[in-house]
C-alpha cells in the first residue's frame, strides 16, 4: 500500500514539472541599435510599402549615409525586392559579428529566400552597406551596391 501511494505521488510530482512554464527567449525588436534589429526594420519597411524608409537604412561602405542620388537609383531594385518578399514570414535569423563595428545578418524569408546583410556601425546606429538576395538553390543576386 505504501509503495503504491509513493509511486502515484512521484508520478504526480514529475507530471507537474513538465507542465511548468519554461522561460522564453526574448524576441528581437526592430530598431537601428542592433544588427538583427536593422534587418528586421528593413523587412518591416518592405512589408508595409515604405520603400523610402528602407532606403534610409542603406549606407556607403565607409559607413556614411547613402546620398540621395544613389537612393533614387536603387528605388526600382527595392520595389522589385518588395514584390518578391512583402508579406512573407521570417523563418530564420542568423547573426555573425565580423569585427567590433561590422556584422553580417542572414534573414531567411518563407524558407525560399535569404537576405544577406553586411552592416557597419556608425556612432551607435547600424547601416546596411551591402545586401544580396540568395534565392533557394540559385546563385546570389546582389541588390546593393549594384553589380558593376
Amino acid at each position: 500500500m505504501n509503495t503504491r501511494v509513493l509511486f502515484w505521488l512521484g508520478l504526480l510530482v514529475s507530471g507537474c514539472e513538465s507542465l511548468a512554464p519554461t522561460p522564453r527567449r526574448e524576441a528581437f525588436q526592430p530598431g537601428r541599435s542592433t544588427p538583427p534589429g536593422i534587418a528586421l526594420l528593413f523587412k518591416s519597411a518592405l512589408d508595409s510599402g515604405r520603400i523610402a524608409d528602407a532606403l534610409t537604412l542603406l549606407g556607403t561602405p565607409e559607413g556614411a549615409p547613402l546620398p540621395a542620388a544613389e537612393r533614387y537609383e536603387l528605388l526600382p531594385e527595392l520595389e522589385r525586392l518588395q514584390n518578391l518578399l512583402a508579406g512573407l514570414p521570417i523563418t530564420a535569423l542568423r547573426i555573425d559579428t565580423l569585427a567590433p563595428g561590422s556584422a553580417a545578418v542572414w534573414l531567411e524569408v518563407d524558407y525560399l529566400h535569404t537576405l544577406h546583410f553586411l552592416l557597419h556601425r556608425r556612432d551607435s546606429l547600424w547601416l546596411i552597406i551591402a545586401l544580396e538576395r540568395l534565392p533557394w538553390r540559385r546563385p546570389a543576386v546582389p541588390v546593393f551596391p549594384p553589380p558593376e
